[in-house]
């Protein structure tokens, strides 16, 4: 309590008066860190603009799971979560949050797109590479070699373009 109390600049009083216990602290670190970490501040500013490359170059980069910090970050928050439920259901509700910015995020790529559920899998398959990618990185803190993401994103674009696809002509807008 004292290091997070001289770290935080709140007096230990105050943060007892703020929060019931330590696992309610630990909670709050837990869901701030979260929050920031999937805030995908990028990700928010391609969609206000729906810019599709700067969503694309997004994806890339979650995929790439290049800042180890956060890696080991997540790591750690999804251990907690393994052995705490007040974690569990606030890693739940955050994975959620981001599953629905990534399908967001491919609706900007795909405008047209009226298959939901397939733009979900998409997004859940993107989950997953990050989540593999984070796991390396974790086993091995070099980089990923830029022809195996090159690799991956190929998938990606494979499948946006499938959507493309068969999402059947687009009907102009103007009248």
């Amino acid at each position: 309590m004292a290091k997070l109390s001289e770290r935080s600049g709140v007096l230990v009083g105050q943060i007892y008066r703020d929060f019931a216990n330590k696992e309610a602290i630990v909670a709050a670190l837990v869901e701030h860190d979260l929050d920031e970490f999937l805030a995908g501040d990028e990700l928010c500013a391609a969609r206000c603009t729906a810019d599709r490359t700067m969503v694309r170059d997004w994806i890339a980069r979650f995929i790439a799971c290049n800042d180890l910090n956060d890696t080991r970050l997540i790591a750690e928050i999804m251990a907690e979560a393994n052995r705490n439920q007040r974690i569990a259901e606030i890693f739940d509700a955050m994975d959620d949050r981001l599953r629905g910015q990534l399908v967001r995020a491919l609706k900007i790529i795909v405008p047209a797109a009226h298959d939901e559920g397939r733009l979900a899998r998409l997004g859940e398959s993107i989950l997953i590479m990050a989540g593999g990618m984070c796991q390396r990185r974790l086993m091995n803190a070099r980089c990923t070699d830029p022809e195996v993401l090159k690799l991956l994103m190929d998938f990606i674009d494979g499948e946006i373009a499938a959507i493309e696809r068969d999402q059947g002509p687009v009907a102009d807008p103007r009248p």
